[in-house]
């Protein structure tokens, strides 16, 4: 027989302390994304447009977010396979077994050029009178439409660094460059930092908008981060610069 039983209190405390630690553990979120996609996804900042507005929605569902692992596409999609995310940035909306959040941001491509050449793109088809440069992957993301035209171009080149894209527009090296416009904002935004040469130019908006989803592991989770992403006004997100 035990002669010095603990006392209720400590037993309950030891219950409760038990329980919190677990509820804590369950309520912790790890994602897996591609890369850093300013300013969209800062990894410098663990920030940025996109990862506040999944964290948002994910503390409005009673979950943190712990970590942000940053690796490739292919190993994002076999991690969350085997469980190892909860979630992956930007998945798929074809090609994957996840289940699909509903849209959390939408990108929106468009076509730039310099203000003073004035020139008259109404459509994909029109970029095959300019030389163009576009991110990289472009031809895969934008469609078959745009792959063909790129294959009429006068020329045509993809780049991973997208600020290589703004430099030789002002330089007058191409006539026309293709990236997300808030991406474009914040690559010029520190060139001007950087007193670098810049000058105005034309947003030509010949591509459609383009939702970015999380890819899930549980589909109840990813019902209660569209439940918590409900909450947030994404209309104002959407069609703000």
């Amino acid at each position: 027989m035990n002669k010095h039983p603990k006392p209720i209190w400590l037993t309950a405390l030891l219950i409760l302390f038990v329980s919190y630690m677990g509820l804590t553990q369950a309520q912790t979120i790890t994602l897996a994304t591609s890369k850093s996609i300013p300013p969209y996804i800062i990894k410098d900042q663990q920030s940025g447009i996109q990862l506040d507005i999944i964290k948002q929605a994910f503390s409005n569902a009673g979950y943190q977010v712990q970590q942000v692992i940053f690796t490739s596409n292919l190993r994002a999609e076999r991690m969350l396979e085997q469980n190892a995310v909860d979630a992956i940035v930007n998945a798929p909306n074809n090609g994957t077994h996840a289940h699909l959040s509903e849209p959390v941001i939408f990108y929106q491509n468009v076509a730039i050029s310099l203000s003073v050449r004035q020139l008259n793109i109404q459509s994909i088809d029109d970029l095959t009178k300019f030389r163009l440069m576009a991110f990289q992957n472009a031809k895969k993301y934008l469609g078959e439409h745009f792959a063909k035209a790129t294959e009429q171009a006068k020329f045509y080149t993809e780049v991973a660094n997208q600020s290589a894209q703004l430099e030789r527009l002002y330089r007058g090296q191409v006539d026309v460059i293709v990236l997300d416009k808030r991406i474009f904002h914040y690559l010029n935004q520190q060139l001007i930092a950087k007193q670098r040469p810049t000058a105005p130019v034309t947003k030509h908006l010949i591509f459609p908008e383009s939702p970015r989803l999380l890819g899930f592991h549980d589909p109840e989770l990813r019902d209660k981060f569209n439940a918590g992403l409900k909450q947030l006004n994404d209309q104002k997100v959407k069609h703000s610069e």
